[in-house]
This record gives structure tokens, C-alpha cells and sequence, in this order.
């Protein structure tokens, strides 16, 4: 894909409102560097949080449907690489590896998924962002080509992961919206660190019932059942 056009597409990307625009640029951009087909799934696994899982994809419907119907992501090397590692990988070094992933593989190459490239991005803990462009041919192109192609995907990756979560995290992901207060968050990394609301309060300088009025407060915030779930659903947040 020439250089000037890759721009036009993370551009196009960044000024995205929607899924279904992001999906034109999409399709161009996986058609342009030479593939046929592509598929983003963004992952929410963290602790204390409802697992979920959003899919952006041209896929065979039939493959997606099988894919689903037999729990193959449980086999799927590319899952696996992917939440181990930010690291691109290219499906021919999983397709030759021993394992009980061979029915997956060859139910793939027969929905023309026979060559392909992934990349994860990770955005924070237990979200995580896959991104496949396959193809019905083998990938024949010069190291050097590789590279470059490589470069440029997970320069795409990123920006559509960026994307994807601006655009539709806060709807799968609500808890993402919440602002605790300066006061809150104080005293929130206290409790983390398993001070008491009295050391808290000696701490900060403020009453232990303010103490615990705080800590009260982000455990309706998170929708938390106490305050241990609190300080876990806050990490995986981000929000301290």
C-alpha cells in the first residue's frame, strides 16, 4: 500500500464516527496490501468485569458460524499468541507447529483462510485488541516486503484499536466512564495498599468517617459489593 494512501485511511479512521465507517477503510486498506479478507476482535476479560467480545469482520459467515459453533477460539493458536504478546505473527509459523489446533487450520484453508498476518494491541489489562487479514494464496513476497507490510498493519492495527475504543468501548465497557474524585482515589490506593479507613484518615488528615464515607462512595460508584471488589474492578479500570 503506497504511503500517501495508508495516511488517507488513518486519517479517515481518526475523524470515524461509526463501526460500519470503520469497516470501509477496512476493506480498503486490506484489499490494497494485497489480502482478501480481515477480522478485528476486541476482547474484555479482567477481573471483577463481565467478560465480552466485539467482532468487526468480512469473514465467511459460514466460518464465523462454525468457528463459534465449535469453541474453536479455545484451540485458536492466534488467541493465544495474542494474550501473551504484543508481537505480530504470521500464520504459517503456527500452521506447522504439532498440537491440537490441525482441525482448525484445515477447516480454515477451506474457507480461503490458507495465509495470514495478526496483530494484538493492548490497550490495558484484560482488554485487548486482535487484528487478522487473510488470504486464499500463499504470502510469496521478499523479506523485505514483509517487513514493510508488517510495519504498516500494525501501524493500522493500532490506530483502528484507538478507534474501536473511542467509538464503541464506553458502550461494552460503561465502567470506563467513571471519575472519582481526587479524594476518592486517595483513598482507594490506601485501601489497595491495606491501610485501614482509620490509617487512612491519619494519613491524609482527614476523620475516619470521611474515610469511610470515600471508600463508600467509589464502592457505589463501581457497583461493588465491598471494597476489595472495589480495588479490583478500579485496577483493571485503570482508574487508580
Amino acid at each position: 500500500m503506497p504511503l500517501e494512501l495508508l495516511r488517507g485511511v488513518l486519517g479517515a479512521m481518526e475523524d470515524a464516527k461509526t463501526a460500519d465507517e470503520l469497516l470501509e477503510q477496512m476493506k480498503q486498506f486490506v484489499r490494497q496490501a494485497g489480502f482478501e479478507t480481515f477480522a478485528y476482535a476486541l476482547t474484555i476479560n479482567a477481573p471483577s468485569l463481565k467478560p465480552q467480545q466485539y467482532l468487526l469482520c468480512d469473514y465467511p459467515k459460514e466460518w464465523v458460524q462454525r468457528y463459534v459453533s465449535k469453541g474453536y477460539f479455545k484451540v485458536d493458536p492466534l488467541i493465544k499468541h495474542c494474550e501473551n504478546t504484543t508481537l505480530p505473527t504470521n500464520w504459517e509459523e503456527h500452521m506447522l507447529s504439532p498440537g491440537d489446533a490441525a482441525e482448525f487450520w484445515e477447516e480454515a484453508r477451506f474457507f480461503g483462510l490458507r495465509s495470514g498476518l495478526t496483530f494484538a494491541v493492548h490497550q490495558q489489562p484484560g482488554v485487548t485488541g486482535i487484528f487478522s487479514i487473510a488470504r486464499d494464496q500463499p504470502l510469496d513476497v521478499s523479506p523485505e516486503q514483509l517487513a514493510a507490510l508488517v510495519g504498516r498493519a500494525q501501524m493500522f492495527a493500532n490506530v483502528l484499536h484507538h478507534a474501536i475504543s473511542r467509538i464503541d468501548l464506553p458502550r461494552l465497557l460503561p465502567e470506563m466512564n467513571i471519575a472519582l474524585t481526587p479524594r476518592e482515589r486517595e483513598c482507594l490506593k490506601w485501601a489497595a495498599d491495606g491501610k485501614t479507613a482509620w490509617e487512612i484518615g491519619q494519613i491524609l488528615s482527614i476523620a475516619e468517617r470521611t474515610a469511610i464515607f470515600h471508600l463508600n462512595k467509589v464502592i457505589q460508584k463501581l457497583a461493588a459489593s465491598n471494597k476489595t471488589q472495589a480495588i479490583v474492578r478500579a485496577v483493571a479500570l485503570k482508574l487508580i
